[in-house]
This record gives structure tokens, sequence and C-alpha cells, in this order.
């Protein structure tokens, strides 16, 4: 180096770190560094969670309906060769009873006469003298025919709404009725008396069984077998000495053939009278032999009939008080009953609607054959907030005529509600045909009330759980042949028994276990932090034929919301895809996908759902999307399954720290 420039170097040194330090910035105060630092929260909530649709808690997976609870135990009955469901509810105690009023109401007033009669048997001065024949007696110096008889007929009155062919052996089986013989009178007044003999006979009513030999039949003769039917051909005998007296006999259980062939006109029954006249009388010959009663039936009562004809007639199927309108809104003028399946199923489950409803109703009788009966019936439906009729209307399917609708009411009593008249297109028609059968039998109709006849699917879908039955009934509608017996019963129940078919949306709800305490990892106050991402991924294979939109309520451990995502069931994005559907609507092949609630890009936002401790799902299900080119309804099977595959706490943040 020479002299100059080593003069000058150190020189250009010293101003070339002047310069440097001058450039750097030296820090004052705080010694510490500033460091950002990349944080990730990947955290695992839920490995794998399966739900099946039903089940119960000895299932292998967690049921979104358990059908062993108390609000399920009764709704869902499963198919074990292939898990179909179905919807099962029965009522069966509506307990109806008997309808013995029928009888009365189908006989009106009808009703046997006293029948008081005095018959001359034998005018002396008709009679001739000469030599007896055979059977004949000489009285004085005439020779006359002891052996006498008259006949009389008992009105049938009081009724024009029946009528008895005694082709077909039509009858009137009587309940605890008595007949009686009073007033006898016989002339002329004889110590001896003036028959050896008197035989009463009422070929109309036969004693059991019944046959054309079985008549009524009293004598009076000398030595009287005893006070029962006891003669040789099931005769009542009286003492001869006591027919003054007159008799009275029991006559349950006989039975009247009365000759009444029209409806219009009054009947008879045929009484006759018979005896031996006592030869010994004392007589002069211009004396007549006569003889004077009176027949009646006392505490007259009907327990069966069979007719030819019977005009229609009303009963009452439920109580009416006052016999007039009757209120479905008042408890003693209709039966109750439940559907018990019902009953708490919006604790779990909203806006469950049916497809393909259909009720069975049946409608038993015992005691009554006849050409059919119409129950025309006011079924409501309640349960505690609203209430619905189920109504008839003209059957759609053509072929089958199951006609429900009321266009008008066969009695003068209406259906009313609180005093105001219920309209017929608020009631239902339930007609059975009582052709084929037979007294002493119960007969069992089964009638089918589906969409086609009826808005049975409005009536279900609104989960009733009373049901409130208040009904009438026209027996007879043609006016041909009739056979009544008391005690009258009809019965009604109904049965609902459906595949678990879905027609609408409807909302389950499930909670999960979550603990998103590692979000306070991001929330501390002290640290500067940016949140590019905070979300909880869910993935899912769906094995139901139906969808659902999805919201999430996150709750802390005392079970308090802290906040609710999806509220509305509006966001597209957290939506689960439908199973594919197979013709009948069953799941064909399951969807998956994966849906991503993000919880937000604020510390303070984020601290708050630190405390999360669980996580409250709710599912609005329904059929929109699902795939397989099927129309039908989505039908569900007990083993589909949801399975949330992986539920993840996600987040991404830049922390600064020593700022």
């Amino acid at each position: 180096m020479s002299s100059s420039q080593a003069s000058w170097w150190p020189l250009t040194v010293a101003a070339l770190t002047f310069i440097t330090l001058v450039g750097c910035d030296v820090p004052t105060g705080d010694p510490s560094p500033s460091i950002n630092t990349d944080t990730e929260i990947s955290t695992p909530l839920v490995q794998e969670k399966t739900f099946t649709f039903l089940g119960g808690p000895n299932s292998e997976f967690d049921p979104l309906i358990d059908t062993t609870s108390s609000d399920f135990d009764s709704l869902f009955e499963v198919e074990s060769s292939n898990n179909d469901i179905s919807v099962v509810q029965e009522i069966d105690n509506f307990d109806i009873g008997n309808l013995n009023g029928a009888l009365d109401n189908a006989t009106g007033a009808l009703t046997f006469d006293q029948k008081s009669f005095e018959r001359e048997l034998i005018d002396l001065q008709e009679e001739e003298e000469g030599i007896a024949f055979p059977g004949e007696q000489r009285i004085g110096n005439l020779n006359v025919e002891l052996q006498r008889s008259a006949t009389a007929n008992i009105p049938v009155r009081g009724s024009n709404r029946v009528a008895f062919k005694e082709s077909q052996n039509n009858y009137v089986e009587l309940g605890p009725t008595t007949i009686e013989v009073q007033n006898i009178t016989s002339s002329p007044t004889a110590p001896g008396g003036v028959f050896d003999s008197l035989r009463f006979t009422y070929p109309d009513i036969r004693v059991e069984p019944y046959g054309e030999d079985n008549q009524l039949v009293v004598d009076f003769v000398e030595n009287p077998c005893g006070s029962g039917p006891c003669g040789s051909n099931g005769e009542y005998e009286r003492d001869i000495s006591t027919l003054g007296d007159g008799f009275r006999i029991d006559l349950e259980g006989a039975r009247i053939y009365p000759d009444k062939p029209n409806i219009d006109e009054n009947g008879t029954v045929t009484f006759k009278i018979g005896g031996q006249v006592n030869p010994d009388l004392t007589v002069k010959d211009d004396d007549k032999i006569s003889f004077g009663a009176s027949t009646s039936f006392k505490n007259f009562k009907i327990r069966e009939i069979d007719v030819d004809q019977a005009k229609p007639f009303t009963v009452a199927v439920t109580p009416n008080e006052n016999g007039g309108d009757i209120n479905v809104a008042n408890d003693n003028e209709v039966r109750t009953a439940a559907f018990d399946g019902f009953g708490g199923i919006t604790d779990r489950v909203d806006g469950l609607k049916l497809a393909d409803v259909s009720l069975t109703f049946q409608v038993e009788t015992a005691n009554l054959a006849s050409t059919d009966a119409q129950v025309y019936a006011a079924i409501q439906g309640t349960n505690g907030t609203n209430q619905i009729y189920l109504r008839g209307t003209e059957d759609q399917n053509m072929s089958r005529g199951a006609d429900r609708n009321v266009s008008s009411l066969p009695f003068s009593a209406a259906f009313t509600e609180n005093g105001s008249r219920l309209p017929n297109d608020s009631l239902i028609k339930l007609g059975v045909g009582l052709g084929g059968a037979s007294l002493g039998e119960t007969e069992r109709t089964s009638l089918v009330v589906d969409g086609d006849n009826s808005n049975v699917a409005d009536f279900v879908n609104a989960l009733p759980t009373e049901v409130r039955l208040a009904g009438q009934a026209e027996i007879n509608t043609d006016g041909g042949g009739l056979q009544v017996r008391k005690p009258i019963a009809l019965d009604a129940n109904f049965s609902l028994n459906v595949p678990l078919r879905i027609r609408d949306r409807f909302v389950v709800r499930d909670t999960i276990d979550a603990d998103l305490s590692d979000l306070n990892d991001l929330t501390d106050p002290e640290e500067d932090v940016n949140i590019s991402t905070a979300e909880l991924q869910f993935s899912y294979t769906n094995g139901l034929p139906l969808g659902a939109d999805v919201k999430m309520v996150v709750v802390d451990a005392a079970g308090s919301v802290i906040e609710t995502f999806n509220d509305g069931f509006d966001n597209e994005n957290l939506r689960i895809q439908p199973a594919a559907k197979n013709g009948d609507g069953a799941a064909a092949s399951s969807s998956s996908g994966t849906f991503v609630f993000t919880l937000g890009s604020t510390q303070q936002g984020l601290q708050a759902l630190a405390d999360g401790d669980q996580i409250r799902l709710a599912f609005n299900m329904d059929q929109a999307g699902s795939g397989g080119g099927s129309e039908a309804a989505a039908r569900l099977r007990a083993d589909d399954q949801l399975t949330l595959n992986r539920v993840r706490l996600e987040a991404d943040a830049s922390v600064q720290t020593g700022k």
C-alpha cells in the first residue's frame, strides 16, 4: 500500500461504519423480539357414529327414533323378515255396547189386543129328537153333539212397520210375558159344571222346539198332571173345578206366528176353545149352552223377531241424552278412545307426515241379521291444541264403490258442536252388509277408509291423541227381511297399519358429545390472532331414502345454548344427500359427502364456543334429490342407517406474540 492509500483507508472504513449504524433499527424499550406463529387445530370429535332409523337401547347403533320409549313403543312395528317398518295404531275400546233399542224401533208399537168373546155352543131349540148318533148324547129329549168348539181372533195392532209371512214362519219371540184367560162364564149354571173338560188352544203360539205340534194348549181336566207343560204332548193342565178362575201362564221364550202379511194392515192370532159338554146337565129344551172369556198378554215384551218386511229404522249408536241433536262436545254423548302411540311424539319428531295412509274399521254386530246397517258418524281427532274430523268422500276407486260421503241424514237428529251444526261433509258413513248374518253369531265386517274415500291422511297426520265418536245407524235400508234378537250388540274399532312411507318433511333431533375446548388456543387475549379458518367438518354415508338439511346448536355443560347455526335450514350447503330409491321407495344405494359449519373468524366469537360440551343436531328430512329414477314415496326400513363417518374440529390461524 502507498503512503497516500494508507492515509485515506481508515477514514473510509470509519465512514462506512457510521453509515451502516445509521441505517440499522436499533431497538429501544422492550428488548424481546416479535414472533409470528402459524397454529393449526385438527381435533376429531366423533370418529364414527351410526344411526339406524328405529331401534332401542339394546340396538347396535343409536336410533334416530327409540321405538322402545314410552312415546313410540306402540307406534311402530318391524317385520322380522325384511325389517320393513309399519306404523301401527289400534283403537278397540270405544265400548259402544248394546243396541237393544233397535228392537223397539224396528217393531214400533206392535202389540196384541185383549180379546173378549162369548160363544153360543149349543142352542137346544135347534137340536133334533130321535136316535142318538155316535158322538151324540141325549140331553133331555134331544140328541146333542157334546164335543163343541169355537174360534176367535186376537187382533195384532199398533205396528205399521213390520209384516209376517206364514210361509216363511215369521214370528215374534216373547220376553217375560204372560198370557191370561179371565172372566170365564158358562151357562146354564149347573152344580156339576157345564163342561167335563175344556181345551184352550193357541195354534199361532208355539213353545220350544217350535214345531207345528208344539202349540200352546191348556187343558182343564179332572185330574191334572201338574202346573207345568206336563201333558203327553206338552200341554198345560188345570183342574176343571177351577175353570172359573181362568189361568195365567208364563210365555217367556214362546213364539207367536201372526197372520199379518202387509205392513200397513193389522193382523190376527187365532184362539180356539173346545170341550166336552157335561151330559148330565139338567136343562130345558129352550136352553142355550154358552161360554165366554177374555184372553190377553200381560207385560208384553219382545226379545226376538223374524219378519218378512221391516221398514228402515234408526238406532242410537252412542248415547243421546235428550233424544234430539247429538253434541260432539258433550262427553255424555260420545265415546272416546286414544291413539296411544302418538302421545309425546313431538318430543323427538316434528312434522311427521305419512303417505299411503288407510284405516281399517272393523264393525262387529251380534244378533242383527238384516240387509244392511249404515252408520253415520262424527269422528273427531284432537291432540290438545288442534282438532280434525274424519270426513268421508265419494270413492274415487270406481270399481270398488265404497263411498263414505254423507249427502244427507236419514233421521231428524243433527250432529252439532256446542250448538253449531256440523256440515255433512264433516261426517262419514260406514255401511255394513248384514245379509249373511245369523242370530247368535257375531258378524265382523272390515271396512277400508283410505285416501280414495276420505281425508284419512290429514286425519292421521294430525297425530291425534284422542278420538271422539258420535253416531247413529239406519238399519234395513231397503225394507226387506229382518231378524233381531236381544241382546243386540254393535261395536267398532279401527286400526292403522301402513308401511312407513314419508309424504313430506319432518324433523328428527339428536345430541352428540363434542368438547370444543381446543378453541381456547385461539382465544388468548394476550395474543394477536389472525383466524383464517374455524369450522366443524362432518363426513357422512347415508343409507336412508331421505335427505336432510342440518341445523346445529352448540350448548355448554349446563345445557345452555351458546350459538345456533343454520336455524332456518336454509343453507343448501349444509345438507345430507339421500340414498337412491328403488321402485318401491326403499333405499337402493347409499350416498356420501361432507358438510361444513363455519364457526367464525374472531377471537370473541370462538371464545364462547370454546365452552361447548355438546352439539344438538336437527335433521330436516325430506325426499328432495333422491335418485334412482323412482317417484315412489320413501319407504323406511328399521335397519336403514345414517353414518357420520367423522366429525372434526378444524382451525387455522396466525398468532403473533411479543409485539
